[in-house]
């Protein structure tokens, strides 16, 4: 094993310089700009003067993403201490010695080699192989090259690069991407666009991307993660992904698949969550009780504390959640308190698949069980998915706030309770209550008004229109602008345009 990875070294070391910058240069498919002219297809939100109209936007996006290219599956995911360390998860064909080979941008000589776990997993009929490894420690604001393979190079990735966090606690943003689920390239091609689109209209630094679920249609269709990560390659590669487990990778509780997960294949989150007892309270439930390793955890980033909760856990696998293992939920819902509790930074910043408060689906258990906590230790936001139609409501007790005013909302329904002069809807402090934000989906997938849970939220948006939110978190505010993608058809790959949903501001 040290002979393999000496050859790679000496391989290394007679790379130039030159190679590296090309090759990563080719790889950075996020900085297309855009051509600014007014659409004609629905306006956005006037939030002021300064904000654009709906913005069409250049064939260089597109270009992008017909080059995106992952062989590898190459992802860089979280971790628990993100200002010094990173994560990372790939695939090879085979069962090998995979490694990744990293060195600073501006010390080329100085070259790391770290040895990953290799993890094998069936994803449908087919044995895979991937490896997770852990970058670092890591300088702050130091750009990295890295690259991954197996020990002998017969197997080598182009070299990619990632900048660790400088600075977070000033100010970070980053993006909410709800739901990207699709059955074909095309539709992962137009979610790829979308996250394109907003990263250059905004012109957001995102720090990470975070995924309240639902990344694939089909856990078992190993296509489907290919196409994922393939095209979550617009960013995945050079910035982290935060996320957490939704009910499309988690399937039934039954079978082996519930000792290696095809999510726990492909992904690299922290392994900070609980343990549970054994699950004996449900029918042919074979779940481990490490089954929430990399879905329940938390970390922080900057003034905000992250906490992702699996809420699969209070279901039966089952869209319709009849039924849930009551034990083993308690244990959950004790972690994610002794967590809060413990918790220390500014803000409080929830993600989950199955939200509390959404248009689609009423999961009575997650709102039982979890908003008390939340309320309790004063939790900020909360982020949530599972529904594909976009809304936001504030709720303290289990009654929705009373707002008096908002900004005017062109697009989707706004329902304040109150009048006169009061609360802003678009600008509040978090003692009111907790902010329930749900993502509608980030690739083509929308319940439109088929889906009716009777759960009152102050705004909604059902048109069949991405809505990708960027929330920029500082020590005094949590900023969130919600951008959506005008199309034609929700299949179509390129938008008619990008333009401001909504924009709002939580205060102390």
């Amino acid at each position: 094993m040290k002979r393999r990875i000496l050859i790679v070294l000496i391989l290394l070391l007679t790379m130039t310089v030159t190679a590296c910058i090309e090759i990563t240069t080719t790889s950075t498919t996020l900085t297309a700009e855009t051509t600014i002219t007014t659409a004609t297809t629905n306006s956005p939100t006037t939030i002021s003067s300064t904000d654009p109209t709906t913005t069409t936007l250049s064939t260089s996006i597109l270009e992008g993403v017909m080059a995106l290219s992952n062989p590898y599956n190459v992802a860089l995911f979280i971790n628990e201490l993100p200002e010094r360390y990173v994560n990372l998860n790939f695939e090879l064909p085979e069962a090998d010695d995979g490694v990744v080979v990293w060195h600073p941008a501006s010390d080329p000589e100085d070259v790391r080699i770290t040895e990953c776990v290799l993890k094998t997993t069936l994803v449908g009929t087919r044995t895979i192989y991937t490896y997770a490894a852990t970058i670092g420690p890591l300088t702050p604001g130091e750009t990295y090259q890295y690259r991954v393979g197996n020990a002998d190079g017969s197997e080598m990735d182009a070299w990619r690069s990632y900048t660790a966090p400088m600075d977070p606690d000033t100010s970070f943003s980053f993006a909410v991407l709800a739901d990207p689920q699709e059955n074909d390239q095309l539709g992962y091609m137009a979610f790829a666009h979308a996250v394109m689109s907003v990263r250059a209209y905004s012109n957001a630094d995102f720090a990470f991307g975070l995924f309240v679920g639902d990344v694939v249609n089909d856990h078992e269709i190993r296509n489907q993660w290919n196409w994922f990560l393939r095209y979550a390659s617009c960013f995945a590669v050079s910035i982290p992904i935060a996320a957490t487990i939704g009910n499309h990778e988690h399937g039934a509780l039954s079978g082996d698949r519930m000792n290696q997960m095809e999510y726990d294949a492909y992904m690299h989150l922290p392994t900070n969550g609980p343990t549970y007892g054994a699950f004996l309270e449900l029918v042919d439930d074979d779940r481990p009780v490490n089954v929430d390793r990399g879905k329940t955890y938390s970390f922080d980033y900057g003034s905000a504390h992250f906490v992702a909760i699996d809420t699969e856990l209070f279901c039966d696998g089952t869209t319709e959640c009849a039924d849930y293992d009551e034990i083993n939920a308690g244990i959950l819902v004790d972690w994610v308190e002794a967590d809060l509790a413990a918790a220390d930074a500014a803000w409080t910043i929830v993600f989950l698949h199955r939200g509390p408060y959404s248009l689609s689906y009423d999961t009575t258990t997650v709102r039982d069980l979890l908003v008390p906590v939340f309320e309790a230790y004063g939790v900020d936001l909360v982020l949530s998915g599972h529904d594909h139609q976009y809304s936001r409501s504030v709720y303290y007790s289990g009654d929705p706030i009373v707002f008096n005013r908002s900004d005017a909302y062109p697009l989707g329904t706004v329902s304040l309770l109150g009048t006169g002069d009061g609360l802003d809807f678009n600008e509040y402090s978090s003692s009111i209550g907790t902010t329930y934000l749900v993502g509608n989906s980030a690739g083509t997938k929308f319940y439109g008004d088929s889906s009716q849970s009777g759960i009152f939220v102050h705004y909604e948006f059902r048109l069949d229109e991405p809505v990708i939110p960027v929330v920029t978190v500082t020590p005094e505010a949590i900023v969130v602008v919600s951008y959506y993608l005008a199309k034609t058809s929700p299949v179509d790959i390129v938008p008619t345009g990008v333009g401001v949903l909504e924009r709002f501001h939580i205060t102390h």
